[in-house]
């Protein structure tokens, strides 16, 4: 009986956990409508405003004026940035690794920072959701080595087959120092992996570099 009573209640659980999920996806939708239908728009169409005015003024703008277009900017930046964490790209048919393979060429063309990639096990294995979830915890782990770490070289490893599985993205820089846990992309992070029933983990070493740790669902 004890075992009938755990195989029907493994459907009850995964029906809520996915009920969760859909909330959550509803949610995230809302926010990102109103941040680019309100604060997102407004902003651009002050920023306009403001550079015809700078623009149509004689001789160089007021210094005050000029500090708060700056402002502007780099508020609207912001709000960009976080409808991109909001609004994910979605995987493309080149599957996840070859997503990464091509984010690996950007930033390795770009910035001068090679990534290199190595997995054990197929995507596959995990199901769309939790592809997904990999998907956004790697990009934002390889933006903040590019933004933050220094290093020059990041290593992502992907252990598909284990169980649960495990992804690691690590590099040899700055590391969070200052006693910093981190910002609001570690933040984001934390959240997506528990909206899979996995979690994160961080370790950082000042100087020595800092590897991010996804753990899939137990």
């Amino acid at each position: 009986m004890s075992e009938a009573r755990e195989e029907l209640r493994a459907p009850a659980d995964g029906f809520a956990h996915q009920a969760v999920e859909d909330a959550v996806a509803r949610e995230r939708a809302r926010i990102a409508r109103e941040l680019h239908d309100g604060i997102a728009t407004d902003l651009a169409g002050a920023i306009s405003l403001f550079k015809v005015y700078m623009e149509g003024r004689k001789g160089q703008p007021d210094q005050t004026l000029k500090n708060v277009f700056e402002i502007m900017e780099r508020l609207l930046k912001h709000v960009r940035e976080a409808l991109t964490d909001l609004r994910p790209p979605p995987i493309s048919p080149d599957g996840l690794l070859g997503d990464l393979r091509q984010q690996a060429d950007e930033l390795a063309r770009l910035y001068g920072i090679r990534v290199e990639l190595s997995s054990n096990g197929t995507e596959d294995l995990l199901s769309a959701h939790q592809r997904e979830v990999v998907a956004q915890v790697v990009r934002e782990a390889l933006t903040n080595v590019r933004r933050h770490s220094g290093s020059s070289i990041c290593r992502v490893k992907m252990a598909f087959a284990a169980r649960p599985f495990l992804i690691e993205v690590s590099d040899e820089g700055c590391g969070i120092t200052g006693g910093k846990s981190g910002g609001y992309g570690l933040v984001g992070m934390r959240e997506r992996a528990a909206g899979i029933g996995g979690r994160l983990e961080v370790v950082s070493t000042e100087d020595r570099g800092t590897t991010v740790f996804l753990f899939g669902p137990a």
